[in-house]
């Protein structure tokens, strides 16, 4: 039996990694920051003492893994200095079950006080646990700080083991990758960098990484094509992940957290031993090839600034007496130096050299390539040798303002969040639908929850006008299961339909068969009754025509009416391509259970019958259709008709850009009027490019067992008379849950519905959320029913069920928070957009609130007001008052970086 709390970690524990809700508090503006002014519209209160403050803030915060302890040790550093170190210490230890004296004493030099992150993430981290910035500092109970300690033990525990995989996973990739690339002499990025390819590059097509991954890479959204250019990033000297490049410029490295961290790419193979030869250090690698030109120096890239201090450090370790260089890169805006490389600099006693263009330079020209193309390589090998010390007041008195400027804004919060999958819970399924699921994945190699989608939709299909679910005494409806798969095409959904659904397709072709003769007959009765209605009507028309009464015969006009011959009912249950209302005609008149399901979903989402005039009436009567209510569909040319006692099940596989398609038109409609909500969404990882044959088994296993014993039961099942009554509506019998199962299904809701509320691990996808304990309830219902045991549902049904419904609702928070933003973060999305290409295009950083009302993308004065808010707590931009005027400043670093996060 599967334990319950197996159960609960499938949901919570996973949600320990996720934010739990993107609706922050504005953090309080840096005290001293030279560009604030008292009509700056900030919020936030002044404590009188910041000391205890934060103090306080930290006693909400589990301490979790190294990278989040590093977090929090350069929040307090950047407002307390170097005497914030008892304090962060203290919480340290508190926190942890295993402290390590040393390793604290290692984090905290490490952490810098003029790093982007500031107190204001200490703050929100504490608020995102449950503290309130209300000046009232509660000391916890013993018991309390226990439970913070063992939490942020589990956390981090979990958090090391899923970074350990990723990090594995993200290598062997990464490999695969690096071992299929070919010579790069004439990679398009290449020439147009005007750089020379070295042996330490390859390059490859997109469409082998894609084959490789199972994806194709993104850089702001926008696939990379074409020839990309490999560049290696090593961590202690060994391959951890890939830059990939293409001729557009545009760069994405291989998904997996701590991947890139402190990795670098070198020009040339590095010596072994320490030396008095210098080291050149830049953030990209055609800066690296063209300073590596100038100068034959050995030269690495850390392809990041950010990267460039850990880098540096790696370095220095590697090579105690080596000169290192620091190439910076200029602010495109400024002309100034980049911060992180002065910083670089000073933590390993290096020297830092700067670009140089003079008066012609353009916004655009930021690093040593850019000044070789513009200037000559003699030029740059001239800029390099003059690299000098930097001055702890600044470099030659032209980096304060940087300096400063970088004080004033913190690194900014992103809208959405990439949250890692979670393995699908397979051993919580039914034993024989394990089986089958696992049989057919083994020859298919398509997705595990791919395939598992598939057979669940059977079950659905099969079961749903069978039974319905009863949760509570008074709360019960159906058991089918709305299914969105989200993949590319090609990952075999219709091969794996077609494995699970076979003996519902044959039984419906042999009840159509069968039905051939009842056909005939029903089309002569309708003929006859067409003849008597049409001679009833002549009659009614003779007699008004000579004035004679026609009561008798509008009487027999009535009755006739009534004796209207009804269609036979033959069972259909398969639609792929019907509008929603043809779907709810066939299921009011020919059939009343059946399904839509198929691979092709943009045939669903595409259709007409989702076009911009009707998507809002045919999403209602599909949430209806999901309910099981009855609903009337009033048509104006044809007859209008009733839904009434109907069961629907939904299987879909969809790709991304069809789904973005069907939300850029529905709007905020398909999560306002709760249609998504319904769904159980899988965004299984792709298969393809492993899915290799095996030659002493091209044409699969002889024999199916497995699966034929899966159909073997719905075939059984199918044979089971259906309860429909005299006016062809669904009478099925209520299954209700035993008392066990009963109590485990409201701990479930319960637990649910306590993270619903603002500041909570499912706020997000609150809508989702709230129909899980009705999806896992329908769930456990079709298993019972399955297993053919009979009773009530028991236990062991709903703890399996529950696992399947949690593993969906962790993967709608990965769709929702990548794909779909919710409703009230749509306008903030879309204003961030257009602020940075409008502040990119004009070389500024900001813009007069009555501009951006005049010209943006929201003109409604009140949607613009949320939509800044929202912006302003994700530290994105800022609203200036400067007279009576408003001018909207974005953070530099959206409007600096070729790719804003």
């Amino acid at each position: 039996m599967i334990a319950r709390a197996a159960k609960h970690s499938c949901i919570f524990q996973i949600g320990e990694f996720m934010p739990r809700n993107l609706h922050w508090h504005p953090r309080p503006s840096p005290p001293s920051c030279p560009t604030f002014n008292t009509s700056t519209d900030w919020q936030g209160a002044t404590m009188r003492d910041e000391f205890e403050r934060i103090r306080h803030a930290l006693q909400f915060i589990p301490a979790g893994g190294h990278d989040h302890r590093v977090r929090m040790a350069f929040a307090i550093k950047s407002k307390l200095g170097d005497t914030g170190f008892d304090l962060w210490n203290e919480w340290y230890e508190s926190q942890r079950d295993t402290y390590n004296a040393s390793e604290a004493r290692s984090t905290w030099k490490s952490a810098s006080a003029d790093g982007k992150v500031t107190i204001g993430t200490l703050f929100h981290e504490a608020k995102m646990n449950g503290w309130r910035n209300d000046g009232i500092f509660h000391r916890p109970t013993a018991e309390e700080i226990a439970a913070r300690r063992h939490k942020a033990t589990e956390r981090a525990a979990l958090e090391d083991a899923e970074i350990a995989r990723e990090r594995a996973d993200t290598a062997k990739k990464a490999a695969a990758i690096w071992d299929a690339g070919a010579d790069p002499a004439e990679n398009p990025y290449l020439l147009r960098k005007k750089v020379s390819a070295v042996t330490s590059l390859r390059e490859v097509d997109a469409s082998t990484v894609t084959a490789i991954l199972g994806y194709l890479p993104k850089s702001g959204g926008v696939p990379l094509t074409g020839r990309l250019l490999i560049v290696p990033i090593n961590q202690e000297n060994v391959l951890s992940t890939l830059e990939l490049i293409d001729g557009d410029k545009r760069k994405a490295a291989l998904a997996g957290r701590r991947t890139k961290a402190g990795g670098y790419w070198a020009a040339q193979p590095l010596p072994n031993k320490d030396g008095p030869e210098p080291l050149q250090i830049f953030e990209g690698v055609a800066t690296t090839l063209s300073a590596k030109e100038a100068n034959g120096t050995l030269s690495v890239a850390s392809l990041s600034s950010g990267n460039l201090l850990a880098v540096a450090k790696i370095m220095r370790a590697r090579y105690p007496t080596r000169p290192l260089v620091i190439g910076a890169d200029l602010v495109k805006a400024s002309g100034e130096p980049d911060l992180h490389a002065i910083e670089a600099a000073r933590a390993v006693g290096g020297r830092v050299a700067i670009p140089e263009f003079g008066a012609g330079r353009e916004p655009d020209m930021t690093d040593f390539n850019d000044m070789a193309q513009f200037s000559g390589i003699q030029a740059v090998a001239h800029a390099l040798a003059k690299a000098s010390t930097p001055a702890r007041s600044g470099h030659q008195n032209a980096i304060a303002p940087a300096i400063e400027k970088n004080r004033c804004w913190p690194q900014p919060q992103p809208l959405t969040v990439k949250v890692a999958s979670e393995p699908y819970p397979i051993d919580a399924l039914p034993n024989a639908v394990r089986a089958a699921v696992e049989e057919v994945a083994g020859f298919v190699k398509a997705p595990l929850p791919l395939v598992a989608s598939s057979a669940l939709a059977a079950l659905s299909l099969a079961i749903q006008s069978h039974t319905d679910v009863k949760r509570l005494e008074k709360l019960h409806g159906p058991v089918g299961l709305f299914l969105l798969v989200i993949a590319d095409s090609g990952e075999r959904k219709s091969t794996c339909d077609g494995f699970f659904t076979k003996t519902i397709s044959d039984y419906e072709e042999r009840q159509a068969e069968a039905a051939k003769p009842l056909l005939k007959d029903h089309k002569a009765a309708i003929e006859a009754w067409d003849a008597k209605r049409g001679g009833v009507k002549e009659q009614i028309r003779a007699l008004a025509k000579k004035g004679n009464p026609t009561a008798h015969m509008e009487a027999a006009l009535r009755d006739l009416e009534h004796d209207k011959p009804d269609p036979p009912q033959i069972p259909r249950f398969l639609y792929a391509d019907a509008t929603p209302e043809a779907l709810a005609y066939g299921l009011a008149k020919q059939w009343p259970s059946g399904g839509v399901v198929s691979a092709e979903a943009g045939i669903v989402f595409g259709s007409h019958g989702m076009g911009k005039d009707s998507v809002m009436r045919n999403l209602g009567l599909l949430n209806q259709l999901w309910d099981g209510k009855s609903l009337t569909v009033d048509r104006r040319s044809t007859e209008s008709f009733t839904v009434r006692g109907t069961r629907l099940t939904v299987a879909l596989q969809v790709q991304e850009p069809t789904l973005r398609e069907f939300f850029a038109r529905s709007g905020a409609l398909a999560r306002g009027t709760g249609f998504l909500a319904r769904f159980l969404v899988a965004w299984p990882d792709s298969t393809q490019g492993t899915r290799h044959i095996d030659p002493a088994a091209p044409d699969g296993p002889a024999t199916w067992p497995h699966l034929a014993a899966f159909h073997h039961r719905i075939a059984a099942i199918l044979e089971q008379p259906v309860p429909i009554d005299d006016d062809g509506v669904l009478t099925p019998a209520i299954l209700p849950l035993t008392e066990e199962a009963k109590a485990a299904w409201v701990e479930y809701h319960n637990e649910i519905e306590s993270e619903l509320s603002s500041g909570g691990d499912l706020y997000d996808v609150r809508d989702v959320a709230s129909k899980s304990a009705d999806n896992a309830a329908r769930l456990a219902a079709l298993f019972q029913f399955f297993e053919g045991t009979g009773g009530a549902i028991g236990l062991q049904a709903f703890e399996g069920a529950s696992l399947i419904a949690a593993w969906h609702l962790h993967e709608a928070r990965r769709f929702f928070g990548e794909l779909a933003l919710p409703a009230e973060l749509a306008d903030a999305a879309r204003l961030d957009s257009w602020l940075i290409t409008h502040c990119k295009r004009e070389h500024t950083h900001s813009v007069s609130k009555n501009h951006v009302r005049q010209h943006g993308p929201i003109r409604d004065i009140t949607r613009l007001d949320a939509a800044i808010r929202e912006l302003t707590t994700l530290d994105r931009l800022r609203l200036v008052k400067e007279a009576k005027r408003l001018t909207i400043q974005i953070n530099p670093a959206l409007a600096d970086k070729e790719t804003a996060l």
